[in-house]
C-alpha cells in the first residue's frame, strides 16, 4: 500500500487521463468508475455506439465526462476517439481502462510510474490469466512478431503524448484491433514499449466484446498473421 500511496502522491506532476471506451457495459460501469474516481481526477468515457444511450444521463449527473458515438466503431476506434480528445485537451498521457469490471485501479496506478519515466506504451500483464490454449496462441504470434510482449492482448495500457500523436495517423487507422498489430506497429515506429505485472478480476459483463465466440477468435488469429507476414516481408 505505501508504494501505491507514494505513486498517487507524485502522479500530480503528470496530467493523465482515463479513457474508458464501453459498449454495452451498463449497469455495471458505475461502479468501476466511482472506484477508479478514488485516484484519478479525470475520466472519459467513450461509448461506442451502445445499444442503450440512457445511462449517460446518469454519467453526467454523476460527473463523469463522456464522448457519444452515435455508431459502432470498434474498441480500437473508440480508443483512437480518446487520443485525439487527449491531445486536444493538452494531457501529456492516458491509461485505457475496460468497463467490465476487468481492471483495477491499482492496477492502472501501477503504469503510472513507466509513463512519467517516458516510456511510450506500458502493458498491465496478467500472467495468469487465459487457458492453456490461448497462451500457446498468443506465444505463437508472439514469436512470430518478434515481440517480447507476455499478454499483448491486455486492455490496461499506458500511452505517451508521443504515442498518442502515432497511433493516430497512417496505417494505425486501419487495424481492426488493439493489441497485437498495434504493439507490432509502434515498436517499428521506434515507440518504446514494456511491461508492467497487475493483477486483474474476471469480468462483470457477459462476455468478451472482441472474442464473444469461437469464430472471432479463428478470425482474429488469421487476420492477426496475414498482418504479421505482410508487415514482414
Amino acid at each position: 500500500m505505501g508504494c501505491l500511496q507514494t505513486i498517487i502522491e507524485e502522479m500530480k506532476n503528470l496530467k493523465l487521463l482515463i479513457l474508458v471506451p464501453v459498449f454495452n457495459e451498463w449497469p455495471h460501469l458505475l461502479s468501476v468508475l466511482q472506484n477508479l474516481r478514488k485516484h484519478f481526477p479525470h475520466i472519459l468515457v467513450i461509448d461506442d455506439g451502445s445499444d442503450d444511450k440512457s445511462y449517460l444521463s446518469l454519467l453526467k449527473k454523476e460527473g463523469f465526462e463522456y464522448i457519444d458515438i452515435p455508431f459502432n466503431l470498434g474498441h480500437w476506434c473508440a480508443i483512437q476517439t480518446g487520443f485525439k480528445y487527449a491531445l486536444t485537451k493538452g494531457y501529456d498521457s492516458v491509461i485505457t481502462f475496460d468497463g467490465d469490471g476487468q481492471h483495477l485501479s491499482e492496477g492502472a496506478l501501477r503504469i503510472v510510474p513507466s509513463l512519467e519515466q517516458g516510456c511510450d506504451v506500458v502493458i498491465g500483464k496478467d500472467n495468469d490469466r487465459g487457458g492453456w490454449s490461448k497462451k500457446f496462441c498468443w506465444g505463437m504470434l508472439n514469436r512470430l512478431s518478434g515481440l517480447d510482449i507476455n499478454d499483448f492482448t491486455s486492455g490496461l495500457r499506458g500511452y505517451s503524448r508521443a504515442a498518442m500523436g502515432q497511433l493516430t495517423h497512417g496505417s494505425f487507422l486501419n487495424l481492426d484491433y488493439q493489441d497485437l498489430g498495434v504493439l507490432f506497429m509502434a515498436k517499428k515506429k521506434g515507440l518504446q514499449l514494456m511491461e508492467v505485472p497487475v493483477k486483474m478480476e474476471t469480468r462483470l459483463g457477459e462476455k468478451s466484446k472482441v472474442f464473444p465466440n469461437f469464430t472471432s477468435v479463428i478470425r482474429y488469429l488469421f487476420i492477426t498473421l496475414t498482418f504479421i507476414i505482410a508487415r514482414r516481408l
